[in-house]
C-alpha cells in the first residue's frame, strides 16, 4: 500500500521522521509538503497532480496536512487520516499572514486572500480524525465538537503535540481504518 503522507503549514518533507517510521509498517510512506501559501486552488492541484503519479492509495496527514487529506480523499474516493487537523484553516491561518520563517528556515509569504480562499474541513469522506488533548495550536475541544457534530470517527489523546511525532500507540488503530476502508474502496 502507497500512503501519502501530507506535511502542515510551513513545514518540510523531512529525510527522516518517526511518523515516517511507524507510517512504514503499514506501507510504502511518500510525503509532500504543499504550499500552502499558494491558495487552497493550487494546493489541491499540486497534491492531485502528486498523488496520481505517486499511485497513491491511502493518505494522512497532520494539521493543514489533515485538511487537505480531508479534500484529497474525497476528490480521489480513498480513505485517510487526519492528524490534529485544521477544521477552518479561513479562521486557523490568519495569524500566519505576512512574512515569516517555516520549521525548515526558509522566508514564506501568506496573504490574506489565500488564507480566505480555504473552504472548512471536507466530510463527504468519513477519515478518521486523531486529536491530542496537548494540541498547542489548534484547540482540541473544537475539533472534538466538530467531529461530534459530523459524526465522524474521532481518537482522543492525552499525549502528543500539535506535529504528533510519535505515533507509535496509534498506529494498530491508523492501520485498522487505512486498511478496512481501502479494501472497501479497491
Amino acid at each position: 500500500m502507497k500512503i501519502l503522507y501530507l506535511h502542515g503549514f510551513a513545514s518540510a518533507v523531512k529525510k527522516s521522521s518517526k511518523k515516517y517510521d511507524e507510517l512504514r509498517k503499514i506501507g510504502e510512506v511518500v510525503p509532500f509538503a504543499p504550499d500552502y501559501c499558494q491558495g487552497f486552488d493550487q494546493v489541491m492541484a499540486d497534491t492531485l497532480a502528486f498523488a496520481a503519479a505517486g499511485d497513491i492509495q491511502v493518505i494522512v496527514g497532520t494539521s493543514m496536512g489533515g485538511y487537505t487529506a480531508s479534500h484529497i480523499a474525497a476528490a480521489l474516493k480513498m480513505p485517510f487520516v487526519a492528524i490534529n487537523p485544521s477544521i477552518t484553516p479561513s479562521q486557523t491561518l490568519k495569524k500566519y499572514v505576512g512574512q515569516h520563517q517555516n520549521y525548515a528556515g526558509s522566508s514564506y509569504e501568506l496573504k490574506p486572500e489565500h488564507v480566505g480562499s480555504y473552504p472548512d474541513f471536507n466530510t463527504l469522506t468519513k477519515g478518521l480524525i486523531i486529536v491530542s488533548t496537548l494540541d498547542e495550536v489548534i484547540p482540541a475541544k473544537d475539533t472534538q465538537a466538530f467531529a461530534k457534530e459530523k459524526q465522524l470517527p474521532i481518537v482522543s489523546c492525552d499525549y502528543g503535540d500539535h506535529r504528533f511525532e510519535d505515533i507509535s500507540p496509534l498506529i494498530e488503530q491508523i492501520a485498522e481504518h487505512l486498511l478496512a476502508a481501502d479494501s472497501c474502496s479497491g
